[in-house]
């Protein structure tokens, strides 16, 4: 059984997506799965937690058909009591939502953790947990705060559930922990758009929120020697004091027309991201025909070719390094964004994405396994 014999014999596919924030990239991966199969049917179990968006307006942004569930007592710090809560919560909502033909998508760690536990209270095989960036490699947190997130994942992996990463080397995470042992992986997508290169781009650009996965006291570090060029960061947070450098402007939270405006005037994007899954904000900028600059961390390495649609680095001072032969040779730089186009355009689009999820879906619900979609 596959493709419509499958749905025919469920009498419909169904897909419950759990998710505790209700916002970022986690929930635009999902919005981008309910799009491009919309023939199965979608429910989406979220938390309450939001960042520069209303509960309206992310609903706004998902295809007609798609129904939404509260999950109370959700949160993303540990919290025995709600989480114990939060958990007796998602075992009566998958109780009452995940019959025949369901298959249960978990999204981040609190959803990947309690909604394992709750598939298998339930006996429900049919589950798949993308993190959507690991809480272990966390760099806001001690080392034995990310030793006991290491444990967490693999107490979750007892209870079984399919890890299917947003990107290869999320789901190598997963492989060495010694959970997820078949771990496979599905690239984040986005949607092509129209956008030219602006005559005379030569900004370096950022987009997200000023927070310490960001780490824009990296970023500031990095633009501080550049006192000649014009820096962007897209976005605002909390630690926006920390882009203090003179030649950064900040420009708080934009609309899609004015952040493609900006991307379309963008030589070089530069990511100080201490940690990722597959971030949506650089697959934009490749979408935008940006040459990259990313910090060598999971996710980012995904997205880089070196030396042909950019570079990683460690430190800042290897970034500057590179972004100073980037800002210096700009007709090589401007080829390197160009092959970031069509890597956008091959590897990472959102029809590529959902073609490999309904692969996963499906194998799932036919065979009870996961065939790898590459």
């Amino acid at each position: 059984m596959t493709g419509v014999s499958l749905f025919l014999y469920y009498e419909f596919v169904k897909i419950i997506h759990v998710l505790e924030p209700f916002a970022s990239g986690v929930t635009t991966a999902v919005i981008s799965i309910t799009k491009e199969l919309g023939d199965f049917q979608h429910s989406v179990v979220h938390g309450s937690r939001m960042w520069v968006d209303t509960l309206d307006n992310v609903k706004g942004k998902f295809p007609p058909g798609v129904v939404f569930i509260p999950w109370k007592y959700a949160g993303r710090e540990i919290s025995p009591v709600n989480d114990l809560r939060a958990l007796f919560s998602l075992i009566s909502i998958l109780k009452r939502e995940a019959g025949e033909g369901t298959v249960i998508h978990l999204h981040s760690s609190k959803a990947g953790f309690l909604g394992r536990i709750a598939a298998f209270v339930l006996g429900k095989k049919e589950v798949i947990y993308t993190p959507h960036g690991a809480s272990f490699i966390r760099t806001d947190v001690g080392p034995l705060k990310r030793s006991f997130f290491k444990f967490l994942e693999k107490a979750g992996g007892v209870f079984g559930g399919n890890v299917v990463g947003c990107g290869k080397s999320e789901a190598e995470l997963y492989r060495n922990l010694g959970i997820g042992k078949e771990a496979v992986w599905v690239y984040n997508g986005v949607s092509p758009s129209e956008l030219k290169k602006a005559p005379g781009a030569g900004l370096v650009v950022f987009t997200g929120i000023a927070s310490r996965q960001k780490d824009p006291a990296f970023f500031n570090a990095i633009a501080g020697a550049f006192p000649g060029a014009d820096f962007f960061w897209i976005g605002d947070g909390p630690l926006r004091k920390e882009l203090s450098a003179s030649n950064i402007t900040c420009t708080g939270w934009v609309n899609r027309p004015v952040m493609e405006d900006y991307l379309s005037r963008t030589l070089v994007y530069l990511s100080s991201s201490a940690w990722e899954g597959l971030p949506f904000g650089v697959l934009e900028a490749m979408d935008a025909s940006c040459a990259l600059l990313l910090r060598d961390v999971p996710g980012n390495r995904d997205l880089v070719v070196s030396g042909e649609n950019g570079y990683v680095y460690g430190s800042a001072g290897e970034g500057g390094e590179l972004l100073a032969a980037m800002l210096a040779d700009r007709e090589k730089t401007l080829a390197m964004g160009r092959k970031s186009r069509a890597l956008a355009e091959s590897k990472y689009s959102v029809e590529a994405m959902g073609k490999n999820y309904r692969k996963i879906y499906t194998s799932l619900l036919e065979t009870g396994k996961i065939d790898a979609p590459y």
